[in-house]
C-alpha cells in the first residue's frame, strides 16, 4: 500500500504538469504546445460540421470538458453555421473561447463561394459593415474582400452570442475584459469566415492580443490593401496541405486576392480515401503532428507523459500489454500514431494502469503481478480491405482481458469502423473511444469486488 501511495503522488504531479498550459519555455516544449493548439483547432473545425465526423468531434470536445453550443443563422444570401465552445483550463480562472465556423456543406454555401466580386470592407458595427459593402465606387487602394465570404460573416455576426452564464455578448465580454481571448477557427469557407471575423472584431475595438485565427485549407479573403491593413494586427495561422487546390484558387482564377499570416504546410501521406482539401485530412495530419511534437519534447527531456497511474485506494489496476500490430503494409506508417492514441485512451479512461512500452509482450503476467495489477489487457489492431470499395479499409480494435492472479481469461471485445469518411487513424481513435465507453462492462465488477475487500 505504501508503494502505491508513493507512486500515486509522483504520477499525479506529472499529470498536472502535462495537462496545464505550458508556455515560455521555447524549444521542443514550445513546438509541442503549438501542436496541441493546432490539434484542438482542428477538432473544433471538424465539430462544427453536421456529418458523422462532426458529431464525433463534438463528443470528443465535450468529453474533454468543453461546453459547446451550436448556432445557425439564415437569410436569403447565406446560412451561417458556427459553434462556440468554452472551457476553464486547469490552473487558470480565465476561460478560453473557441468560435468555429463551418465550411462548404450544401449548394447555398457553393453559391457563397462563387460570389467572387470584391466589396469594400470597413465599419465599427454591423450596420456600417453592411452599408460600406454596398458602396461600389471605392478604389482598389482601400480594403476589399470577397463578396460571398463577407455576406456569410455578416449573417453569422447578426446572431448575438452570449457568454456562458451571462447576459453579455461575446463581443462585449472581449471589449470589457482585456484578459480574455478568443480563437476563431475554421476549414475552407469557415477559415475565410474566421479571418474576416477576426478583422471585424479588430475594427470593432477588440485588442489584437485577444484574437487568434487558425484556418485549415482556407482561401484568400481580400485584396492587397486588406492584407496591408490587417497583416500587422491580426494573428493568423494558415494550415495547408500539399495538393490542396482551394488555398490558391482565387489568386489563380480571379486575381487580385492575397493570402497573409503565418503558413504551416503539412505533407500528406497515408490518409486513405480523403482528398487533400477535406477536413478529415487536416484532422488526421494535426493528430500526427501533435504526436510527433510530443515525442520530441519527451526525448528532449522537456515533457513527461505518464505510463503508470495508481488510482484511488481500492480501485483496480490494469496492466496494458504491448499493442499487437496486424496492419497491412500500406498502413504500417500509421501504427505509431494509432499506438500513441490508444495508450492515451487508456490513460484517460482507466482508474489505475501500467502501460508496457515494450515492442513485444513477454512475461506479461509476471510483470503485471510485480506491478501490483489486477487485470491484464492485451490490445490488437487489425485492418482489412473492403471488397469492391477501392482503398476503403475496415479498422478493428480487439481487446482480450485476463485476471493477473489466476491467468484466467475474462472477456474479449471487438470494435470496428470503416475508412469511408474517416482516415485509418481516426477510425482507430473512434474504436478506442467506444472501447472506453464500454469499460464498465468488464471493469465494473472487479472495481466493485475490490471496494468490498477494503
Amino acid at each position: 500500500m505504501l508503494k502505491r501511495i508513493v507512486r500515486h503522488i509522483s504520477i499525479i504531479s506529472i499529470m498536472l504538469f502535462l495537462f496545464q498550459p505550458v508556455t515560455g519555455y521555447g524549444g521542443a516544449l514550445e513546438e509541442y504546445e503549438e501542436a496541441r493548439t493546432l490539434y484542438l483547432a482542428a477538432v473544433a473545425s471538424t465539430a462544427v460540421y453536421s456529418d458523422r465526423v462532426g458529431s464525433l468531434a463534438r463528443d470528443a470536445l465535450e468529453k474533454n470538458g468543453w461546453n459547446t453550443q451550436s448556432y445557425v443563422q439564415k437569410n436569403n444570401k447565406a446560412d451561417a453555421r458556427f459553434l462556440v465552445a468554452n472551457k476553464t483550463q486547469l490552473g487558470s480562472a480565465v476561460p478560453s473561447y473557441l468560435l468555429s465556423i463551418a465550411g462548404t456543406e450544401d449548394i447555398k454555401d457553393v453559391k457563397v463561394d462563387l460570389r467572387v466580386n470584391k466589396v469594400y470592407f470597413s465599419g465599427t458595427n454591423l450596420e456600417e459593415f453592411s452599408t460600406n459593402a454596398q458602396n461600389e465606387d471605392m478604389p482598389n487602394t482601400v480594403p476589399k474582400v470577397h463578396e460571398g465570404f463577407n455576406q456569410y460573416v455578416q449573417t453569422g455576426f447578426s446572431q448575438e452570442i452570449s457568454e456562458e452564464h451571462s447576459e453579455n455578448s461575446l463581443l462585449k465580454m472581449l471589449l470589457e475584459n482585456k484578459d480574455k481571448k478568443i480563437y476563431l477557427v475554421g476549414h475552407s469557407l469557415g477559415g475565410a469566415g474566421a479571418t474576416l471575423g477576426g478583422a471585424r472584431l479588430l475594427d470593432m475595438g477588440v485588442r489584437p492580443e485577444q484574437i487568434e485565427v487558425i484556418t485549415f485549407g482556407a482561401p484568400a479573403v481580400g485584396n492587397k490593401a486588406f492584407r496591408d491593413k490587417f497583416e500587422p494586427l491580426l494573428h493568423v495561422t494558415r494550415v495547408v496541405t500539399s495538393g490542396d487546390p482551394v488555398t490558391g484558387a482565387l489568386q489563380k482564377l480571379v486575381g487580385g486576392y492575397e493570402q497573409f499570416g503565418r503558413e504551416i504546410r503539412w505533407q500528406r501521406s497515408g490518409v486513405g480515401n480523403t482528398d487533400p482539401h477535406q477536413m478529415t485530412s487536416y484532422l488526421d495530419l494535426s493528430i500526427k503532428n501533435y504526436y510527433q511534437k510530443r515525442q520530441r519534447a519527451v526525448l528532449a527531456g522537456e515533457l513527461s507523459v505518464p505510463n503508470e497511474f495508481i488510482g484511488a485506494p481500492g480501485s483496480p489496476r490494469v496492466y496494458v500489454a504491448p499493442i499487437k500490430n496486424q496492419l497491412p503494409e500500406e498502413l504500417q506508417t500509421d501504427f505509431i500514431y494509432m499506438k500513441e492514441a490508444l495508450r492515451d485512451e487508456y490513460r484517460n479512461s482507466l482508474p489505475g494502469y501500467v502501460l508496457d512500452m515494450e515492442e513485444e509482450g513477454k512475461d506479461i503476467f509476471k510483470k503485471a503481478a510485480a506491478a501490483d495489477c489486477d487485470w491484464v489487457v492485451i490490445p490488437n489492431i487489425q485492418a482489412h480491405k473492403v471488397k469492391n470499395e477501392g482503398n476503403m479499409s475496415y479498422i478493428t480494435l480487439e481487446q482480450r482481458v485476463y485476471r493477473v492472479e489466476s491467468g484466467a481469461f475474462v472477456t474479449s471485445a471487438s470494435y470496428g469502423s470503416s475508412t469511408r469518411n474517416l482516415t485509418s487513424l481516426e477510425a482507430l481513435m473512434h474504436n478506442a473511444r467506444e472501447m472506453s465507453e464500454d469499460r464498465q462492462d468488464w471493469l465494473g465488477s472487479v472495481y466493485k469486488e475490490s471496494k468490498n475487500t477494503i
